[in-house]
């Protein structure tokens, strides 16, 4: 993207300056008024062919021709990139669309349910609630301003208090997911989901390596805890920005998943006002 919008400024920028030697130069060579000379330097860089006005002298037939060899070519520029980006543009919100879709299969399939898991022993449970949840209630109502404040937020959890066996069966469950999910070509540009499921693989490798998973050594069992961790934040911070599209693009998905919120011990699928 960023090349596209500098590649614009600098052919922008250059058929500016070509537009202005024009307008100097034919006022200056052949005595025209401004408006006169901006008029011929259009027309000359349109290459639309000369009606009443044109240049009679020598210095001025030499000047329209260079702005027919350099001022033809910035407007071509500035065009071709103009279209160039406006199918980028178009191309990006469609794989962005297809990245959220993505995302949301992997917090209905697994996403959501390890959430769960992992905030039931996160013991700054209730000062991420607060944060995530608005004053009103709502669920991500800031979701700009939320992974900001995430970005700065420790996690403690201690991967002691899990059922490792089970947490590791229970992402072996999901592995073809997983790998289907990374191997997808519209997450290129979705990197921190792509962390997300790289962190979840890791997890499962640790744990798949291991044969026994209880009375883990201390130095393992803060090994572990990290990549946890890890996890946990990447859960916590792409649960957010998805939940800010499904506000934005389909209510009654946000509907629902402000009903299972993982972070709401009184959460409920049912609605009963």
């Amino acid at each position: 993207m960023d090349s596209y919008e500098r590649r614009i400024r600098t052919y922008v920028v250059l058929l500016c300056l070509v537009i202005l030697v024009g307008i100097a130069g034919f006022s200056w060579l052949e005595g025209f008024s401004l408006l006169d000379s901006f008029y011929l330097t259009v027309v000359t860089i349109a290459t639309v062919g000369y009606g009443d006005i044109h240049p009679v002298t020598a210095g001025g037939k030499m000047l329209a021709i260079l702005l027919i060899v350099t001022g033809v070519g910035c407007f071509l520029g500035v065009v071709a990139n103009l279209v160039e980006n406006m199918a980028y543009r178009e191309e990006r919100a469609r794989r962005r669309e297809k990245t959220n879709m993505l995302v949301g299969l992997f917090y209905t399939e697994m996403g959501t349910s390890l959430l769960s898991i992992c905030s039931r022993l996160d013991p700054g449970k209730e000062e991420l609630a607060r944060l995530i949840v608005g004053e009103g209630g709502e669920v991500a109502p800031d979701p700009a301003r939320i992974p900001s404040a995430l970005e700065s937020r420790t996690y403690s959890l201690d991967c002691r208090e899990l059922d490792l066996a089970s947490l590791r069966d229970t992402l072996g469950g999901k592995l073809n997911l997983l790998t289907l999910l990374l191997q997808n070509p519209d997450l290129e540009e979705h990197s921190r989901f792509t962390d997300l499921l790289q962190a979840l693989l890791h997890l499962w490798q640790e744990l798949s390596h291991r044969e026994v998973l209880c009375d883990l050594p201390q130095a393992d069992a803060a090994h572990l805890s990290g990549d946890l961790n890890r996890v946990y934040s990447l859960l916590v911070m792409e649960w957010v920005v998805y939940l800010g599209n499904l506000k934005r693009q389909y209510p009654y998905l946000y509907s629902l998943a402000v009903r299972t919120n993982p972070f709401d011990d009184k959460a409920s699928v049912v609605i009963r006002e």
